[in-house]
């Protein structure tokens, strides 16, 4: 019988430019390799990353993307279809619906 995918959560909230930005990428490349289901929430500085060349490799390869609305808003910065824009809602939904969480601030 085959075993059920494990679902990994990560937070992200720091800018692209910061070492745990690539870190949280990090994990989530070795997740997606080891077959995981893998959601990705950026919330403040980190939905600037959303058009991160990274991310959107990552997004290609079953990654789910998700980012904060309002985050996003404050930096002025447009929602587009390389994210799912939504609340702290979601993010709870990710935290309730995932086998593991991890914050990379």
């Amino acid at each position: 019988m085959a075993q059920a995918a494990r679902k990994l959560g990560i937070l992200i909230s720091v800018a692209p430019t910061h070492p745990n930005f690539h870190h949280g990428l990090q994990l989530a490349t070795a997740a997606l390799e080891a077959q995981d289901e893998v959601y990705l929430y950026c919330l403040d500085e980190a939905v600037r990353g959303v058009e991160d060349e990274r991310l959107q490799t990552l997004n290609a390869h079953g990654l789910r993307l998700f980012a904060c609305a309002f985050a996003a808003q404050r930096r002025k910065l447009p929602q587009n279809e390389n994210a799912l824009y939504g609340g702290l809602t979601m993010l709870n939904d990710v935290m309730v619906a995932t086998d593991r969480f991890v914050s990379f601030n």
